[in-house]
């Protein structure tokens, strides 16, 4: 009697622009609950059939001294996340520029960690969770280095390049995060 041998499942690294995300989702966006269990919506983005290594975060933090507050709270963020199994929190510092906050740095982590454990081989599919154009040559990147990648938006921020770019993309609404807390 002849076996064939399993598959083994494709391992899937999900990436979060957790800013991009937060900012589609809240009140100028689909106004849903933005506190998302980020192990949770990446299982239902890897689907059952796939394995799920890892899930990277990234997002900047508040100066502590120039806004107590705002660092107070991102800190309960920060610590409910670093909780979550198998999920890796990334931060840059935010800037301050002519009267508001700005990132700095978070796209390009994203970038240069997606690209380079896609040429170290740590996955075989990614999925990247973001509109954010910038992003569109990463995603030529990591299929040069012969991995697939998905590309998972929100409408309000979709970006058409990245769209473009990605061998697939998931539209997320509202309905998709519904058992995502």
């Amino acid at each position: 009697m002849s076996t064939s041998p399993g598959i083994a499942p494709e391992r899937v690294m999900v990436f979060i622009d957790a800013m991009n995300l937060y900012e589609s989702l809240g009140k100028k966006g689909l106004n849903i609950n933005t506190n998302i269990d980020f192990y949770k919506f990446a299982c239902k983005l890897a689907c059952p059939h796939r394995r799920l290594i890892r899930v990277y975060v990234y997002t900047g933090t508040y100066d502590q001294v120039r806004e107590p507050a705002k660092y107070a709270a991102q800190m309960k963020f920060i610590s409910k996340v670093q909780q979550m199994p198998f999920v890796t929190l990334k931060t840059r510092p935010l800037i301050f520029r002519r009267g508001g906050y700005i990132q700095k740095g978070v796209d390009t982590l994203l970038a240069t960690d997606m690209v380079s454990m896609a040429f170290l081989n740590h996955y075989d599919l990614s999925i990247l969770v973001s509109g954010d154009g910038d992003l569109a040559p990463a995603v030529d990147a990591v299929k040069a280095a012969g991995k697939q990648i998905v590309a998972a938006m929100i409408a309000r921020s979709r970006s058409t390049a990245v769209a473009q770019s990605a061998d697939q993309e998931i539209r997320l609404d509202a309905a998709f995060f519904a058992d995502c807390y």
